[in-house]
């Protein structure tokens, strides 16, 4: 579960940023009771309360999928700068600040804190166009602070991961530029044993997992899609689908039919597949998705011919059972796009209301208001501390800041969504002069 990301110097956050999971003291009973999981850790007296959820309200290009991005950045560093980096290669990630001419020069910051165990993992990394500088993953128990990886900007990598491991100091020995320290022990080094770094690894990855979702609404005409394999091989996870999911949203659907089918590429794209050299294997068939609707009688259509809110319903349950079953954290972009507001409500009540064996957490970008007051006699689908802001100063640079900044102006008693947008928090565009 993610405690914090934070960092500097990435695309429009110029300056130092932090997105907090920790909770509010709400003082109202509604509040106190959902949206938060409590967590144990060594050392606090009581669980550390981590919010299930939490949005992003701005203006378009105020930041907000700036603030998801730098999370996938950061995962692609930990999980794919071994295995994907060249040497020489430039650090795809490395997009500094541009509208200034110290900024676009300096190094970019990034960092998360995620829960291990009882505990707290800090990982933190600053990095150059082709040169990782800095690099560090600490775990904080208690009082103690226990550096498991340091990398100097001399190059050299110790921390107690190192030390206490022969095949890790000689892994690390000769570290390619570009590549992290985290993703290459990962991949290369030992997988089981007090030495091993998967277990910090999987909590960071499971930590900061990034979705867009801009284009979850298209019909994906592709062979190998896994959530449209498991959906048709594991009975247990399509019934889940169906339930949670497709037949509650009222979109018309009963039952589900899958189908395999023989799939052929064009020979253009099978040839640059073949030509990348990669060893992937091309596959020979593709899954069939049609839902049965029923109306005056049942009949089955092609996904292909769903509306835009099923085929996003569908392309994001994977993501969705995964919440519902492992304990991960989710930042989606565009989760609202092609939603209808109140089904859209719906979702996020349910993860806030998520029961207390379920760890998971959703960050998400959206635009709709409507989860910022009540409905149908219920409070807010958003708790106060929920609910985050990004906007843009006079040079470009964003700026995220939270509601509960503004201590004498979002209390229980207001409507938070009127208060927004007659700008009161700011975050909101200015479009006066728009005409035809």
């Amino acid at each position: 579960m993610l405690v914090r990301l934070f960092g500097r110097n990435f695309r429009s956050l110029r300056d130092r940023f932090e997105l907090s999971m920790v909770a509010a003291d709400l003082t109202r009973d509604e509040d106190r009771s959902r949206g938060v999981i409590g967590v144990p850790i060594t050392g606090l007296a009581v669980p550390l309360q981590l919010l299930r959820c939490a949005a992003i309200y701005g203006a378009n290009a105020s930041g907000k999928s700036t603030v998801l991005t730098a999370a996938r950045a950061l995962n692609w560093l930990v999980s794919s700068s071994s295995s994907q980096s060249k040497p020489g290669a430039k650090i795809p990630p490395c997009e500094p600040f541009l509208l200034d001419d110290q900024s676009k020069t300096a190094p970019v910051e990034l960092g998360c804190e995620v829960v291990y165990k009882k505990s707290l993992l800090r990982y933190e990394i600053t990095y150059g166009d082709k040169a990782i500088q800095n690099e560090t993953l600490t775990r904080l128990k208690g009082t103690r602070e226990e550096k498991l990886i340091e990398r100097l900007p001399s190059g050299e990598v110790r921390g107690t991961l190192i030390a206490g491991s022969a095949a890790n100091r000689l892994y690390v020995k000769e570290m390619q530029p570009n590549v992290a320290v985290l993703s290459k022990l990962a991949q290369h080094g030992p997988h089981q044993g007090k030495e091993s770094v998967l277990p910090y690894y999987m909590a960071i990855r499971n930590g900061i997992r990034f979705a867009d979702y801009s284009n979850a609404a298209e019909f994906r005409d592709f062979p190998e899609d896994p959530n449209r394999e498991r959906f048709a091989d594991d009975p247990e996870y399509r019934e889940w689908i169906m339930r949670h999911l497709i037949r509650t949203a009222d979109v018309g659907i009963c039952e589900v039919n899958t189908s395999r089918v023989d799939f052929t590429f064009p020979d253009v794209v099978r040839e640059i597949l073949e030509k990348s050299g990669d060893g992937t294997k091309l596959p020979g068939t593709a899954v069939v998705v049609s839902f049965v609707h029923e109306g005056s009688s049942k009949h089955a259509i092609d996904f292909a011919l769903e509306s835009s809110g099923t085929k996003k319903l569908f392309n994001i349950a994977g993501d969705w059972w995964r919440m519902a079953n492992q304990s991960v954290t989710l930042l989606a972009d565009e989760l609202s796009a092609s939603l209808h507001p109140r089904l859209l409500d719906r979702l996020i009540r349910a993860v806030n209301e998520a029961p207390d064996h379920v760890r998971s957490q959703l960050i998400f970008t959206t635009h709709d208001t409507g989860l910022l007051e009540s409905q149908d006699g219920l409070p807010p689908a958003l708790r106060r501390d929920q609910v985050y802001f990004t906007k843009k100063d006079g040079t470009g640079a964003s700026e995220l800041y939270s509601l509960t900044e503004f201590k004498d102006d979002a209390r229980p008693v207001h409507n938070i969504r009127k208060r927004y947008l007659s700008g009161l928090y700011g975050a909101i565009p200015s479009v006066e002069k728009l005409s035809l």
